[in-house]
């Protein structure tokens, strides 16, 4: 993700530097609402935290997104902000920061699709539902379940045969809920019921009406990370998106499976070309053959879930006699196995695929693979948000994963570091990876310091060596143990560093004269 720069309100800039830092504290932002817009479009934007003093600053990562305080100091957190008409469809992390540092990022999401606002009524009925206007359809319904037990609830009219498309993004915003879809008739006799989509918490509904009238979608929350009660909860920040549509190709790409392509025709798997399949009859295993040599080493994948299918897949590797030489399911963390395997003898070897739980049908897809394993290596970071101090190191701590043999040395910089702030990375990374250790240290009497930086990894190659050396961005990853699937973007690239402005001492006059007053 390329870094966008710093976009700061006039207003912004001015109740920053009036207040005296004395008195600023690190702005808190726990969501923004709502948590989409329309590309072209001004809307009203309210930010969910703690701002002392406001206004603050936005920072946006991508361009195209400006953001203006309301001019009413007694109105906090609100604002409007411009989407620029060229500005990519997208999900954009915002932080609210000043000199005194930078919050958590959080999702916004610039969509090119009809949005429009759900009414705040907190603890809503099926029974008074408000009507939904399916002119506007294909359309993304905003809305927020405010307090524990709400239930939003939209009515609209189908034909007989017609089919709605409902998908709801709450989780994969990091709502922290857990989010279900209701489908109620005009009686209020519950006809359907999605909980859990095929790759995270966020469900998806398909539902081809019976009859002509009017039928009642409703959005529900449990609390994610599960609590003790299984009620429906709420909060300022439970946000969710719901995206409807008449036909499937109405919905965003990125809510439905990717296309891999028509099924391959024969059972013959050559490495570097894959495999499409799909598991059509229940309990039925997919089969291919492969001839390897003695001493090859493949990397034996398949993809399911990264796909978007719901396709639980184990993948098995068997000798000409079907004795199972190995059995992956679940690699890495995700539903889709891969293996490296290193072939023992010069034969013909089985490869299957099957569904963990037996399933068949058309959306049991898969697209299998088997190719020489590439080096490479990925960079996280520990955190996302660094305060130096003067006088004092201040250390990132960086952890380097290799795969596949990965063994080039490694440099690390950081690109446009302020000047007065000097790096000192190790001159070397272990072999086989592990933590690093890179040190930040400041001048003394260098100016304050809020911005945003990437750490870039680099191979160092050798005269002679083959290939273009490798850069890689470090990212800091949101995948914790209450991680369920993907949210929208998983990790963020862009890190925050603070030097705080230095802290004015008060005089001893001043200080009297408060004890005074006390």
């Amino acid at each position: 993700m390329k870094a966008g720069l710093p976009i700061v309100a006039l207003l912004a800039a001015i109740g920053c530097c009036a207040t005296s830092v004395a008195t600023a504290a690190v702005p808190t932002l726990d969501s923004v609402y709502p948590p989409g817009g329309k590309k072209g479009s001004e809307i009203a934007l309210t930010l969910n935290g703690k701002f002392e003093p406001w206004p603050c600053s936005l920072w946006f990562s991508r361009n195209g997104l400006t953001f203006t305080p309301d001019p009413d100091p007694k109105k906090i957190g609100v604002g409007k902000l411009t989407i620029a008409p060229d500005a990519a469809p997208g999900p954009v992390f915002i932080r609210a920061h000043n000199p005194e540092g930078a919050s958590m990022p959080v999702f916004f999401i610039i969509s090119d699709q009809n949005e429009i606002l759900e009414e705040e009524k907190d603890n809503s009925t099926v029974s008074g539902a408000s009507p939904l206007d399916r002119t506007k359809l294909p359309l993304v319904l905003n809305g927020t379940l405010s307090a524990g037990g709400e239930l939003d609830s939209k009515r609209i009219t189908l034909e007989k045969g017609e089919t709605l498309f409902a998908a709801v993004e709450a989780y994969a915003l990091r709502s922290l809920i857990d989010p279900a879809i209701h489908l109620h008739d005009a009686a209020g006799n519950r006809l359907l019921l999605e909980h859990d989509g095929p790759d995270n918490l966020d469900p998806l509904l398909t539902f081809t009406a019976p009859e002509k009238g009017d039928y009642i979608l409703s959005i529900a929350g449990f609390s994610h990370p599960p609590a003790a009660s299984v009620a429906y909860t709420g909060s300022k920040s439970a946000n969710y998106r719901l995206h409807l549509a008449l036909k499937r190709d109405q919905l965003p790409k990125h809510l439905g499976p990717a296309d891999p392509g028509p099924d391959t025709a024969g059972d013959i798997l050559t490495p570097g070309k894959p495999v499409i399949g799909t598991l059509k009859t229940a309990g039925e295993p997919a089969r291919c053959r492969i001839s390897a040599k003695k001493g090859d080493k493949l990397l034996v994948k398949v993809e399911g879930r990264a796909l978007g299918y719901p396709i639980d897949p184990v993948l098995r590797i068997l000798k000409a006699d079907g004795s199972e030489i190995r059995k992956e399911d679940d690699t890495n963390k995700s539903a889709d196995p891969e293996y490296l395997w290193i072939v023992a003898e010069d034969g013909e070897y089985g490869i299957t695929v099957t569904d963990r739980f037996s399933r068949g049908g058309d959306t049991m897809r898969y697209r299998l693979s088997a190719a020489p394993p590439v080096a490479d290596f990925t960079v996280t970071l520990d955190k996302s948000l660094y305060t130096m101090e003067r006088g004092k190191t201040l250390e990132i701590k960086a952890n380097v994963t290799r795969l596949h043999g990965h063994k080039d040395s490694l440099s690390f910089t950081i690109p446009n570091l302020p000047a007065g702030i000097t790096l000192t990375a190790p001159e070397t990374v272990p072999e086989k990876g592990g933590e690093v250790i890179l040190k930040l240290e400041a001048k003394d009497d260098i100016a304050a310091v809020s911005t945003s930086l990437q750490v870039v990894a680099t191979e160092l190659k050798t005269e002679g060596d083959a290939g273009k050396a490798l850069e890689k961005t470090a990212v800091f990853s949101f995948k914790d143990d209450n991680h369920r699937g993907p949210y929208l973007i998983d990790e963020i690239a862009e890190i925050w560093l603070t030097l705080p402005p230095v802290k004015e001492e008060k005089k001893p006059e001043e200080i009297k004269k408060e004890e005074n007053a006390e």
